[in-house]
């Protein structure tokens, strides 16, 4: 029998929270928010290089699942014959190419002192070029400026360990990705599991397509770059194309750091041909920027180039250098995110 003492009486209101109990709780809400921002800020890095691993992880099943197929074997054998034979690979064109490429880069390296002295009797021959020197040179003593570098050899020595561990983390995703998957799923209500399931696919397949069209994008501009350099005849024409091919990765950033040891190099054999090296880059850049990237974008992932520049602009001081260099997959993946959760999702506006 129900206890008559514990039933709301007819016609009365229920209870309402109080004003207080209602700010309170408001402001336990934004403590929380705020709270957990921080948290995610303490371990942005972690954040950053998992994203790293996923990246890493979509690029081996990717190149693992036609194998599996091919050779009628799990994804797990596939994975592993993957990568051995990318490691197999990588080892024989350093072994093949690792000579040349070595010496070249080792010339570049050289040849930049001597690249400087002659920029600096250059420079000496006019006032602005003096005016410049001097204002170079008030840096302060040699001294300090290397033990302000000692940073930048930890921070590089810190990168690589930080690649080789996204490298890791992105095998141990490729080798069973339905175990990772499956537990951020779970992670949603269950009836929005299935669309869940829908969006990683989505994201998973904007990934390929995107480094199959960035791998397509990288190539193109070191062989321009390699055929311009060689045409002209600036020394270590391969090692400013692999520069260059590489810097890509990083829109529009990359490829002009990339342009400064070639602007360099060419200078020190004739101030002239440093003028040919920067049409050759101007050229290069230029269809690299307005017809290859473009095209290959368009067809791998509808995403607006302007995109790019402004994903290195927020990412970049929320997650470090690793921001900058993942900027465009992480913009991928947020892009098909908003594509799915708000604008079909909230707005309904899916394509018929």
């Amino acid at each position: 029998m129900e206890n008559p003492d514990l039933e709301t009486p007819r016609g009365t209101i229920p209870h309402q929270p109080s004003p207080d109990a209602v700010f309170v709780r408001r402001l336990l809400i934004v403590v929380l928010v705020i709270g957990l921002m921080l948290v995610l800020w303490q371990v942005s890095l972690v954040l950053i290089l998992t994203f790293g691993g996923i990246v890493v992880a979509v690029a081996l099943r990717n190149l693992a699942a036609p194998i599996g197929k091919l050779l009628r074997v799990s994804d797990r054998l596939a994975l592993l014959y993957t990568v051995l034979n990318i490691t197999a690979i990588a080892i024989g064109f350093f072994y093949f190419f690792g000579a040349m490429a070595g010496h070249q880069f080792s010339a570049l390296a050289n040849r930049l002192p001597q690249t400087l002295l002659a920029a600096k009797d250059w420079l000496n021959e006019t006032l602005l070029g003096r005016q410049i020197l001097g204002a170079l040179q008030s840096g302060g003593d040699p001294a300090e400026r290397l033990m302000a570098a000692l940073p930048w050899a930890g921070g590089i020595l810190g990168g690589l360990g930080e690649a080789l561990l996204m490298i890791v983390v992105g095998i141990y995703f490729a080798a069973d990705p339905p175990l990772y998957i499956n537990g951020v799923i779970r992670l949603t209500p269950p009836r929005r599991r299935m669309r869940a399931h829908q969006i990683l696919e989505a994201i998973g397949e904007a990934l390929k397509n995107w480094m199959l069209g960035m791998t397509l994008d990288m190539l193109l501009l070191g062989i321009m770059t390699f055929v311009g350099m060689w045409a002209i005849g600036v020394p270590l024409p391969f090692a400013l194309a692999v520069l260059s091919g590489v810097a890509v990765f990083v829109p529009y950033i990359g490829p002009v750091v990339a342009m400064i040891p070639g602007l360099l190099l060419a200078f020190s054999v004739r101030p002239i041909l440093a003028l040919y090296a920067g049409l050759v880059y101007l050229v290069a850049l230029t269809i690299e920027a307005y017809v290859s990237q473009p095209l290959l974008q368009r067809w791998a992932v509808s995403l607006p180039a302007i995109f790019n520049l402004l994903a290195i602009l927020a990412f970049a001081p929320l997650f470090g250098i690793w921001g900058a260099i993942l900027a465009t997959p992480l913009t991928v993946a947020v892009w098909v995110l908003v594509q799915k959760l708000y604008v079909e999702d909230v707005l309904d506006d899916r394509k018929q």
